[in-house]
């Protein structure tokens, strides 16, 4: 890890700062989480964009050709599909990518290269065209995965920040609110940009191209500053927790572990245990899967121009930001079970009555109406998911852990795009095909009333978890890892604590705080 530069963390840091609410010191690691957030927003975001102008450019691709599809599929169904195939290669090769994350000591670099060829995909995409769409359809499907592969080792860190639930519900509100408004700025100049090109440019399908560019370019040097910025100078090299099993390699043994872990936690945690299979049925942000269903429904169905999809997508992250706020006020109202489970059904809610009403092009004005619900819904349920996460999983475990709920999270993801590309393929009324997001969300609210108290299973946890650490330390020999870490920062002025306590600030510009 390179020492921060303490004139370039004075402006780009500063703003991305985020506060312990114990000790009230900026945490290092958690400014690192805040930019990787506010880097991946509009990456996801450049997605509505770019796919607007593939399934746009398929279809007149298909209709010069004199054919209803393309490539053996209808151009309705190009994004789906797509997110299906992300999907299930994810939900294959993911513990894979835990095995390296839990195994080796390469998480840092398995973040720094998931977010480079992220990047790199979004790119490409910059060469959107009737030529190139296809070229573009396989970087936005390579993207796709390496979103995920990411999100996996930035939440293989995000244990380490704190093991307070509240503290917790802090960070991840903090972490969405930034994303959020990064991400609703971005789509703002976007709109205000594409509406020039509405007027000036050859039609709707030239305007949408233009603004998939000026958007995957955009995206390309935002991910740019912030990636490089938070993994070469905030994010911290970790030990490998364990050896590679005798008998095992590191192609096996991920699929190993998943299985032993699988069996320890629905043998031990009832409450883990069930939310493991309600995330099964409930979407994951990022995924992808809702973003592509909602881009053809929208295109296809209700006929919105990009620029109207892009007003939509900016009310939904300005809603995003009071629905982060009510997470964080649930979760220590009722707790963060009590809290998911709101949300889901409140955005189940407004699927169901967007399937419900919006029965065709006129009856579009309702669609940025649900757009500020599903907004507050969107903002609230996420980081009601990551709370709760954190706060049932076993203290000691959690990298483990968040790599079994990483994999739950894919197993059936890529359902909702298969069964979404099915009926769109067999000529079902795509109101249909929108409501499946609310009967996945239903199910998946349901499921979590099997969980138990919520209290009681925060208790067990905390009951079980001092001897795993205790083993855990000997075992790993972590703490030599954070010696050798210490020796080495001495030469820098910084602290190579490896514990989760902020170490003194003396010698440090503003009371940043490191996290080991």
């Amino acid at each position: 890890r390179f020492a921060t530069p303490k004139w370039l963390s004075c402006w780009l840091e500063f703003p991305f700062r985020v506060k312990n609410n114990q000790t009230g010191e900026y945490v290092e690691e958690a400014t690192a989480h805040a930019m990787d957030y506010c880097a991946r927003g509009p990456i996801n975001q450049c997605g509505s964009f770019v796919g607007s102008a593939m399934i746009r450019v398929a279809a007149v691709k298909a209709m010069k050709a004199g054919t209803p599809t393309i490539y053996g599929m209808k151009p309705s169904s190009v994004l789906t599909v797509a997110s299906l195939i992300v999907n299930i290669s994810a939900g294959v090769t993911m513990p894979f990518v835990g095995a390296l994350v839990d195994h080796t000591d390469h998480r840092k670099i398995m973040g720094t290269v998931s977010a480079f060829i992220m990047t790199v995909a979004v790119a490409v995409q910059i060469a959107i065209n009737e030529d190139t769409w296809l070229a573009v359809w396989i970087f936005e499907i390579i993207g796709g995965y390496f979103l995920i592969m990411h999100q996996v080792c930035t939440m293989a860190y995000l244990p380490d920040l704190t093991h307070e639930t509240p503290e917790m519900g802090h960070y991840t509100a903090r972490f969405m609110i930034d994303q959020y408004f990064v991400q609703a700025c971005f789509t703002l100049i976007i709109i205000l940009v594409s509406t020039y090109w509405d007027h000036k440019d050859n039609g709707i399908l030239a305007s949408t191209i233009a603004t998939a560019r000026l958007s995957a370019g955009m995206a390309t040097g935002i991910g740019c500053v912030l990636f490089t910025y938070a993994w070469t100078f905030l994010f911290r090299k970790r030990p490998k927790l364990r050896e590679i099993p005798e008998g095992s390699n590191i192609f096996t043994t991920g699929f190993q572990r998943i299985a032993v872990t699988t069996k320890h936690v629905f043998s031990k945690y009832r409450a883990l245990r069930w939310f493991l299979v309600a995330l099964l049925f409930s979407p994951e942000a990022g995924a992808g899967v809702v973003l592509s269903i909602a881009v053809t429904f929208l295109t296809f169905y209700v006929k919105m121009t990009v620029t109207e999809i892009a007003v939509v997508s900016i009310i939904m992250l300005f809603c995003n930001l009071p629905g982060a706020l009510i997470s964080k006020f649930m979760c220590r109202k009722v707790n963060p079970l009590n809290s998911f489970r709101c949300a889901e059904m409140c955005y189940a809610m407004v699927n169901a009555l967007i399937a419900g009403t919006v029965s065709g092009p006129e009856k579009k004005g309702l669609v940025y109406l649900y757009a500020a619900m599903a907004g507050l819904a969107f903002g609230w349920m996420f980081p009601s998911q990551r709370t709760l996460t954190v706060a049932i999983i076993p203290k000691g475990q959690e990298t483990e852990m968040m790599g079994l709920i990483s994999f739950f999270g894919q197993i059936m993801g890529w359902l909702p795009a298969l069964l979404f590309t099915i009926m769109n393929e067999n000529g079902v009324d795509m109101r249909w095909s929108m409501s499946l997001i609310s009967y996945f969300l239903v199910t998946s609210c349901c499921l979590t009333f099997m969980c138990g108290s919520y209290e009681n299973a925060v208790q067990l946890v905390a009951h079980t978890s001092d001897d795993y650490l205790k083993q855990y330390s000997r075992n790993s020999g972590v703490d030599n890892f954070f010696d050798e870490e210490q020796i080495k920062d001495e030469n820098d002025g910084t602290d190579g604590s490896g514990t989760n306590t902020p170490p003194s600030t003396e010698g440090k510009e503003d009371g940043v705080v490191e996290m080991a």
